[in-house]
């Protein structure tokens, strides 16, 4: 299902772009508490961001869980910014958003319920294989919560 709410679906201006060098594309998904406004929250707090420049959001697509599915249904939405931070400033800002949100540091188990949950999709060009990070994201290609609203935000830009 499609949800359309204040701030998603968003395309900034043409004429607003800040020539910030790094492309990155962020998948974001939530099932506890008002997940829809810790959407907005999000979106403000990036926008507040001197450092980042939100080039779009997708609207929100509700689906099923995967994996451990005994939880309410979750709500993804994905964005495109542009920044000046490097991809290790990125990755500290997603855990740190991530935290002021509500998840715990450590999850209680694989595919646990959770207040927001940010995935770095893409960083510019970069592939990375880290332990505690992989760019493009693991798996991103099958997953339609990232799929669904990253074509429909892409159609934007037609």
């Amino acid at each position: 299902m499609n949800l359309f709410i204040k701030h998603f679906p968003f395309m900034q201006d043409k004429g607003n772009f800040i020539p910030y060098k790094n492309l990155v594309v962020l998948g974001i998904g939530a099932n506890i508490g008002d997940c829809l406004k810790t959407f907005q929250k999000l979106y403000l707090s990036l926008k507040r961001n001197s450092h980042i420049n939100i080039i779009s959001t997708s609207h929100v697509y509700k689906n099923p869980p995967f994996g451990y599915t005994n939880q309410p249904y979750f709500y993804n939405a994905t964005l495109i910014l542009k920044t000046n931070l490097g991809l290790n400033a990125v990755y500290r800002l997603i855990f740190y958003l991530e935290r002021k949100f509500g998840r715990p540091r450590v999850r209680a188990f694989k595919d646990a319920p959770r207040t927001l949950d940010i995935d770095m999709i893409l960083f510019n060009n970069l592939k990375v294989r880290l332990k505690h990070l992989r760019i493009p994201h693991y798996d991103f290609h099958n997953r339609e919560s990232v799929l669904r609203p990253l074509i429909f935000q892409l159609g934007f830009f037609k």
